[in-house]
């Protein structure tokens, strides 16, 4: 699995798969068995519990196991994903494990190769997590020689899977149970529908500092978006709606955002501005959606430094459900800067100018008294 991009200047590059290791390593680095013994000992749509005699017994596999797998990937790609685990049994309690050596080159090696083509089509992304026992000499639930292992299978862009059986399954109140029509309808809709997301924002250029105004030292920023079509089905239609506070767009910069294409719909408190792409969006390709600017000045500050003042964006692509996410704007390097070039240029920052003010009346109020 693709593990999650660096950000560039605090603005989001890509996103983490949730079903992805939290961190690179060996495998006791992302399930243990002290993580195993924390399991929520129930099954979900998301959690299957298998024992070790489901997979292995006296040594060998299973005659039925391939097909009794193939079953559980199909459901779990086909709904929202999740995690089997074999060597635990029906209360979520270690039962020994599986022999680590059922096949030449591994267990975990042979569930690797066995497991993309126990469905059709093939199954393209999931983890394989081998979990010994422990090594620090204390009491271990799995036997020498053995693991539990982890399967973890996200939801697939590529459903609805065919298990082995010509059946289609899905995970339905914990268990994994035949598909009906309407649900592989519904399978369908969900990859058929284009995935696009805005897979970064940054700043374009340089800075416009301007200290010439006799209402004070202000900063110029420019930021382009852009936007990626993540799924396999082309976007015909794409348009993209930012959500700008209103008290860091001034009526210069409405105009110039406004003169390259974009509609504005003022709210309170918030300047929405959309922009209709007028070229279909095919799979993996990356398109600059929109240039905007925000202007940061003495009397807007504290909506970015104490006020959390953010980007937000929603992102429509045909009959999809709209993407919507958003950033605060003091993630931005630049921003950060422009807020320190400002206390520089600017009168006091505003907390200094508060502290002052409050000694000022203090020495008042003894002179007076």
């Amino acid at each position: 699995m693709a593990p999650h991009r660096p950000r560039n200047d605090g603005a989001p590059r890509g996103y983490a798969d949730p079903m992805a290791p939290s961190s690179p390593g060996p495998d006791d680095v992302r399930w243990s068995e002290d993580l195993l013994e924390t399991v929520d000992p129930n099954e979900y749509d998301y959690q299957e519990f298998k024992g070790s005699l489901w997979l292995s017994k006296d040594r060998k596999v299973s005659g039925a196991f391939l097909a009794m797998l193939s079953k559980q990937v199909s459901a779990f790609a086909n709904g929202a994903g999740g995690r089997l685990f074999i060597g635990l049994d029906d209360e979520g309690r270690i039962d020994g494990g599986v022999p680590v050596d059922l096949k030449g080159g591994g267990t975990r090696s042979w569930l690797e190769d066995v497991i993309p083509g126990s469905v059709s089509p093939p199954l393209k992304r999931f983890n394989v997590y081998e979990v010994t026992s422990r090594r620090t000499g204390a009491p271990s639930a799995i036997a020498p020689g053995h693991a539990v292992y982890v399967i973890e299978i996200p939801a697939s862009e590529d459903a609805p899977h065919q298990a082995r059986d010509h059946r289609y399954y899905l995970r339905i109140a914990g268990k994994s149970r035949p598909m009906g029509h309407i649900h592989v309808e519904d399978v369908l809709r969900r990859t058929r529908h284009p995935r696009v997301r805005l897979e970064r924002i940054g700043p374009f250029g340089d800075p416009e500092h301007i200290d010439s105004d006799p209402r004070g030292p202000k900063v110029q920023l420019c930021f382009r978006a852009f936007l990626v079509n993540e799924g396999r089905t082309l976007a015909r239609h794409v348009g993209t709606e930012l959500v700008l506070p209103r008290p860091l767009v001034n009526s210069d910069l409405r105009q110039r955002m406004m003169d390259q294409g974009l509609q504005l719909t003022q709210y309170p408190g918030t300047l929405n501005f959309f922009r209709y792409h007028p070229t279909p969006l095919f799979p993996g390709q990356t398109i600059e959606a929109l240039r905007f600017w925000l202007v940061i000045h003495g009397n807007n500050h504290e909506q970015i430094e104490h006020k959390g003042a953010e980007v937000r964006w929603r992102v429509y692509a045909d009959d999809a459900p709209p993407f919507e996410a958003g950033l605060p704007l003091a993630r931005f390097r630049v921003v950060r800067r422009s807020l320190t070039w400002l206390a520089r240029k600017n009168a006091v920052p505003t907390r200094q100018r508060t502290r002052r003010t409050s000694r000022r009346k203090r020495r008042r109020r003894t002179r007076e008294g």
